[in-house]
Parts: structure tokens; C-alpha cells; sequence
């Protein structure tokens, strides 16, 4: 009878320990997503500082523009400051994981959950017009994207401001 107990005690331990562990599972990644996106905030920093100017897209007018191409252009110019390809996906993009893991094998196949926004060359745009400089493609987080501002802090495209 005894044994009975504990084993129906433990029982309802677990049923009502497994469901918060997901929602920790899903609070971890969400703070390792906003930890990503601050470390793409250092690296445009400082590619602003060493160049003086927002990174821009090469103008190729025969050139077509690939998902692929697009995030390696961004992967590679920022990669000397810090961001590495892993930086440029969120835990909670699952597709985005499954493809890259799909395709490890391929050297030219880039994946990226953060899009960052088209600015002109001069040095103060990013700053000044206040708008995000990454936004995170998708509701992974439950509260909308994620948007990156100029001074590094991070909100819900949901309560953006």
C-alpha cells in the first residue's frame, strides 16, 4: 500500500512538473533569441565604427538575389565582427534549424531568422531614424517578432514601443 502511494505521489509530481518545463525550455530560448540579436547589435556597431557606414547590399543589377546569397552577404560581412552564422537564428525558428542541419553538408547554403533593415550610406541613419535594425521573421515568441532597436534593446513587434 505504501509503495502504492509514493509511486501515485511521484506520478503527480511529473504530470505537474512537465508542463513548466516546456514553458522553461521555451523561456530559455527566447532569452538566448534576444542574446542573439544583441550580439548582431555590437557587431552592426562596430562595422558602423570601423567603416562609417551602414553595410549595403551590392548593387548587381544582373545579380538575383537568393534567400541564400542575401543572408550570406550579411553573414559574411559581419562575421569579422563577432556575429558567427549560428547568431542569425533564433532557437525557436525550427524550419530554419532543420534546414540548416539538413544542408550541413553544402558550403554555400546561409539561414537567417533576423532580417536587418536597408538603410543609405550615411553613418547617422541607423541611429537616427530610430527604426529596427533587425527584425526577427515570424511569431516564434508568442508576442510577435522580435525587433532590434538602435540602442540595443529588443521588443515585441506586438508592443513595439
Amino acid at each position: 500500500m505504501e509503495l502504492l502511494v509514493v509511486v501515485g505521489i511521484g506520478l503527480l509530481l511529473f504530470s505537474l512538473a512537465f508542463p513548466i518545463s516546456d514553458t522553461f525550455k521555451k523561456r530559455a530560448e527566447k532569452a538566448v533569441c534576444i542574446s542573439h540579436m544583441r550580439a548582431l547589435h555590437s557587431s552592426f556597431s562596430a562595422y558602423l565604427t570601423d567603416k562609417g557606414h551602414w553595410p549595403q547590399l551590392p548593387d548587381d543589377g544582373e545579380k538575383e538575389w537568393t534567400e541564400s546569397l542575401f543572408f550570406k552577404f550579411w553573414i559574411t560581412t559581419l562575421e569579422p565582427y563577432g556575429a558567427s552564422p549560428d547568431t542569425w537564428l533564433c532557437p525557436s525558428d525550427k524550419v530554419l534549424l532543420q534546414m540548416k542541419k539538413s544542408n550541413s553538408g553544402k558550403k554555400d547554403q546561409y539561414f537567417g531568422t533576423y532580417v536587418p533593415t536597408p538603410f543609405d550610406k550615411s553613418s547617422s541613419s541607423p541611429i537616427r531614424w530610430n527604426q529596427p535594425w533587425l527584425l526577427e521573421r515570424g511569431n516564434f515568441h508568442g508576442k510577435g517578432g522580435h525587433m532590434l532597436m538602435p540602442d540595443g534593446t529588443v521588443h515585441d513587434s506586438m508592443n513595439p514601443f
